[in-house]
């Protein structure tokens, strides 16, 4: 069963940069444009899914669609239970590569 503080943690302290790099061939495009994370959407195609820095959700200003890093990992064919262990898995890699302990959020 997954924990709302591991889901919160896996949507706003997994960066979506890295999630889209992640992916690789099998995600969206991604590039960074006027210090903003910009990819492809996967709703409507266009490179307008724009990453706000400050809650780590992407806005596509084309379809008007919102996109976290579960959503993402769900559109790329990923089923949610899958997406988050991928996800849980990603986050505890990041956050070691920064140094920080593992917080209950990211403990399975």
């Amino acid at each position: 069963m997954m924990r709302k503080d591991q889901l919160r943690a896996i949507r706003n302290d997994l960066p979506m940069k890295l999630t889209v790099t992640r992916l690789g061939p099998h995600g969206p495009f991604g590039k960074e444009h006027d210090g903003y994370f910009r990819f492809q959407c996967p709703h409507c195609g266009q490179l307008q899914a724009t990453v706000n820095p400050v809650n780590n959700l992407a806005h596509c200003f084309c379809c008007s669609k919102n996109i976290n890093n579960i959503d993402l990992m769900m559109l790329c064919g990923h089923d949610f239970v899958p997406a988050v262990t991928i996800l849980g898995r990603w986050l505890e890699e990041y956050q070691s590569d920064l140094g920080q302990t593992k917080t209950s959020a990211s403990a399975r």
